[in-house]
């Protein structure tokens, strides 16, 4: 089966110890259909030979291989014969991505068989392939999900905390006065919109999927709990960074009103001090005959003066009534 080399990514048969063994296609193929090991298939379905891994060597029903391969995906869970589907989403890792541009991974379990899905490489499977190699990491298909869920769970952890310290610092900025870039602002608020309309079904995925299957033993179970509860806690953050963004904007959006308003401000008292100056040029502007002190040395030092007064007594009566 050398023409199915290109979609899969990696499989190994765990040795029950934390260890897995990698294996090639044509041990992939031995191990799958009579060894009683435990076996992990990765795949990336953007190859056109996806369909035989899942229906020849796999053997998957048509049903199922539809579910895997659908094109718009959700996270969910759903039971399929002596199996289970579900779509988990991650953070994208890959060079030049958006953190937010989550990646699926399409899941089906069996209590001795994995296949997992995905389109782009997804750094928490990677983590997880590195503790096989390590003999460090699940002991079983149940245990394999378990550290999988982890690895998505964590890394959008650490994604929040992130993201908090971004927001933290667009706080601190504007607390000190300092100018909060609008379009950073955008550019944060972005996440948190993708990670609610993710996060908030996975966790109902992950509750479900502790009680779902009747293969998961105890400590899988307890772990995907813990993991739906972690995850609950960073969409309440994700739902909490969302107002403290919005807050900030509006504050943002009230200091530049408060500027524009001080700004018009000035310019109408500048505009009401020198109106009468300006009526007044205007009047012994005109060229006609009677003009008071054109034939005068002393005309044009009085009409300073008297503008001087005309602009000083505007500025006191403005004084007064505290309009300035």
């Amino acid at each position: 089966m050398s023409d199915m080399d290109t979609a899969l990514v990696a499989a190994y048969r765990l040795n029950g110890q934390g260890g897995g063994e990698l294996l090639s296609v044509s041990e992939l193929q031995t191990a799958w259909a009579g060894d009683e090991a435990p076996v992990w298939m990765h795949l990336d379905f953007r190859h056109d030979d996806i369909a035989a891994y899942l229906n020849d060597l796999a053997e998957l029903d048509e049903t199922v291989v539809e579910a895997l391969l659908e094109e718009d995906t959700r996270p969910r869970v759903a039971k399929f014969g002596r199996g289970i589907i579900t779509t988990l989403r991650g953070v994208n890792h890959n060079p030049g991505a958006a953190l937010d541009d989550m990646i699926s991974l399409r899941v089906w379990m069996t209590p001795k068989r994995m296949i997992t899905l995905r389109r782009r490489p997804l750094k928490a499977a990677s983590d997880v392939r590195e503790r096989l190699d390590a003999g460090e990491g699940a002991l079983s298909v149940p245990d394999l999900l378990a550290w999988l869920v982890e690895a998505l769970v964590d890394q959008v952890g650490d994604y929040s905390h992130q993201l908090d310290n971004s927001l933290g610092e667009l706080e601190e900025l504007q607390l000190a006065k300092g100018a909060v870039d609008a379009d950073d602002l955008t550019r944060l608020r972005r996440p948190f919109i993708t990670l609610r309309r993710f996060m908030g079904p996975q966790r109902d995925c992950l509750s479900q999927l502790a009680q779902s299957p009747q293969w998961l033993d105890e400590s899988t179970q307890v772990a995907l709990r813990e993991n739906a509860n972690q995850l609950s806690r960073y969409v309440e953050d994700f739902s909490a960074m969302q107002e403290r963004a919005l807050i900030l904007q509006e504050q943002i959006w009230s200091e530049h009103n408060e500027q524009l308003n001080q700004r018009m401000y000035m310019l109408a008292i500048i505009t009401t001090v020198f109106l009468p100056l300006s009526f007044l040029t205007g009047l012994l502007g005109i060229n006609v005959g009677g003009i008071p002190g054109a034939d005068s040395p002393y005309g044009f030092a009085i009409f300073i003066t008297l503008t001087l007064v005309m602009g000083l007594g505007v500025m006191w009566l403005l004084k007064r009534k505290h309009w300035w």
